[in-house]
């Protein structure tokens, strides 16, 4: 039996390999997304990727993905196979995505995709996507036991290395059942760029705040409250661009938890 790499080979000089079908990167969402979508940064100072399979993926017997990743240096692109993502690990593994935790801060990398099946490597590349990863932002308080219903959201995040932040996107989630859903997501505008401290109310912001969307508990006389139970917070650092487009460097910061008593 002809197997590996020399049966591709051999069977290359026998008869033109049909080219299989390529993946395409999905879109980065805008930053003001409730949900979001396409390359990110993830928490564990790590780049997230994310991409749609080609349609005939099964039909063309496609088995996995070769991941590329580059650097831009003097104008020239630097490119290396980083990973595979493997196809026949069962259904609860994803084929569509992949974390990246081998980068740095303050380098911008890009990626892109190759197919492979059992006779081919595809000649075709996928689209290339690209991100840089900030520092993240550091959460203070509420944390552990939380007291009172009204809790502000404070956070620092350092300003002599954060010069290129414009936004800081703080969204909490509320513990209902077995599943957190959103109840808060604020944009936060980093207007002073010496200042590393910042909060996020539940009633009462400044005009460098804004609420994005909101699923609060209100009183009998409107303000925002929250109820008891178990919640998490997460603050997501980012570039920004003008008319809310999608950002190109960012980060994520990690979970807090809190319980409200």
């Amino acid at each position: 039996m002809i197997t590996g790499l020399l049966g591709v080979i051999l069977l290359a000089g026998c008869f033109d390999l049909p080219e299989i079908s390529v993946p395409h990167f999905i879109p980065k969402s805008p930053p003001d997304s409730l949900q979001e979508r396409g390359i990110d940064a993830h928490p564990d100072n790590a780049v997230y990727l994310e991409w749609e399979e080609p349609g005939t993926v099964e039909e063309e017997g496609i088995q996995g993905y070769y991941i590329y990743r580059g650097t831009l240096t003097d104008q020239e692109y630097a490119f290396e196979r980083i990973a595979t993502v493997d196809r026949s690990r069962g259904v609860l593994y994803d084929s569509d995505s992949y974390i990246d935790n081998t980068v740095h801060l303050d380098t911008t990398y890009y990626y892109y995709l190759r197919s492979y099946n059992d006779f081919a490597v595809s000649e075709a590349t996928s689209d290339t996507a690209f991100y840089k990863l900030a520092r993240k932002a550091i959460l203070q308080e509420p944390a552990g036991n939380v007291y009172e219903n009204t809790p502000r959201f404070y956070f620092t995040h350092s300003g002599r290395t954060a010069g290129r932040i414009n936004y800081f996107y703080l969204r909490l989630f509320y513990l209902e059942g077995s599943e957190y859903r959103p109840i808060l997501f604020a944009k936060r505008h980093r207007f002073d760029l010496g200042n590393s401290s910042y909060y996020v109310y539940l009633n009462g912001n400044d005009s460098h705040t804004t609420v994005l969307y909101e699923d609060l508990w209100t009183d009998g006389e409107g303000q925002k409250y929250l109820e008891k139970g178990n919640y998490r917070w997460r603050v997501d650092a980012v570039s920004g661009e003008v008319g809310g487009g999608p950002e190109a460097e960012g980060s994520e910061s990690d979970w807090m938890y809190f319980t409200v008593k």
